[in-house]
């Protein structure tokens, strides 16, 4: 993971799907753990779809290689 700082003051961080993947399960434990934490539920609703948003956008890019394959 890396983490980028905007020039508005805001971190950015950068991960890999498997990094990725590893936080959202990692904070799904937590929050059923610790249903109160609005941070950890906020945080996770993030992550959840940061990675719903880079499965869609592998999905896309799966289907225009293969369309331009096929072509």
């Amino acid at each position: 993971m890396q983490i980028m700082h905007t020039p508005g003051g805001d971190a950015v961080a950068v991960m890999k799907a498997k990094e990725l993947l590893l936080t959202e399960v990692a904070l799904m434990a937590y929050v059923a753990e610790n249903p109160d934490s609005n941070l950890a539920v906020r945080v996770m609703r993030d992550v959840v779809t940061a990675s719903e948003e880079a499965e869609r956008c592998a999905e896309e890019a799966a289907e225009s290689a293969g369309a331009a394959a096929s072509a």
